[in-house]
């Protein structure tokens, strides 16, 4: 389920969606607002097995990429493109599962991977980091942020005590959870024998992989969900370039830091 869509609906009222996902809505004319930026960095990863020969991103043309549909894939896109490359004949596109198995076995030479999940679970089975070659999104220019809190406008105007209060919860949530992350995923109370992504010692590996995310660059400076506008605007302008349903964006028209600065003060 996409939290855009959701959030479109009405069917909530604050959405936890990455920022570059919801720059297609924006353009298509809803009005949704960044209230408050969660993750200060991307997450994103591209993973190829150094044995498959990538060892830099001149050698990705004719390969098989991994991408997740529902916006995920714009980072790999805009990676794709920045080497010179056409990202519909110059490489071929493969849906990827939430996990590295088509990696693994030979159906992708890249695969999509989140420095909190995916990126462990070849590790978690076995293999060594030395194993891989790694293109972080965010060192390679392609990186746009992820996980930010969304209202529509409408709400926003009508509901400014509401979304301080909100936001100081989610900041004192946030504080608690880096300070306590074991206990933290304790809290959720997942099934920890389900698969291999919920299983504890792989939860609390992410928990603390999602802190370093949280607390990156002006997440420890400022403090947590502040919205750096330089990096807002490179998500606007990396979408713009390489995403073709990105046009026309405003960037003082889709974020506000007045309610952090409210439930910061």
């Amino acid at each position: 389920m996409n939290p855009v869509d959701v959030l479109i609906a009405k069917d909530a009222d604050v959405a936890v969606a990455w920022t570059g996902n919801v720059l297609p809505a924006i353009s298509l004319g809803e009005d949704l607002i960044n209230i408050g930026q969660g993750m200060q960095r991307s997450a994103m990863r591209l993973m190829a097995l150094k044995e498959s020969g990538i060892e830099d991103p001149s050698d990705i043309e004719g390969k098989k990429i991994g991408t997740w549909p529902g916006g995920n894939e714009l980072e790999p896109y805009a990676f794709i493109e920045m080497q010179g490359l056409d990202k519909d004949r110059d490489v071929t596109l493969v849906s990827q599962n939430f996990d590295m198995n088509q990696l693994l076995n030979g159906e992708l030479d890249l695969a999509s991977a989140m420095i909190y999940n995916e990126y462990w679970l070849p590790i978690e089975a076995g293999y060594s980091e030395d194993d891989f070659t790694v293109f972080d999104m965010e060192e390679e220019g392609a990186g746009m942020l992820q996980d930010a809190l969304f209202v529509q406008r409408d709400f926003l105007n009508y509901n400014e005590d509401l979304l301080v209060r909100f936001m100081k919860a989610s900041i004192k949530g946030w504080e608690y959870a880096i300070a306590n992350p074991t206990e933290s995923v304790d809290l959720i109370g997942l099934d920890f024998t389900l698969n291999d992504v919920t299983a504890r010692d792989h939860q609390v590996r992410m928990a603390g992989e999602t802190v370093k995310l949280y607390e990156a660059d002006d997440g420890k400076s400022k403090g947590l969900f502040y919205i750096n506008t330089e990096k807002l605007q490179s998500t606007i302008d990396i979408a713009t370039e390489y995403i073709d349903e990105v046009e026309d964006i405003d960037i003082n028209q889709i974020y506000t830091l007045d309610i952090w600065e409210k439930a910061t003060e």
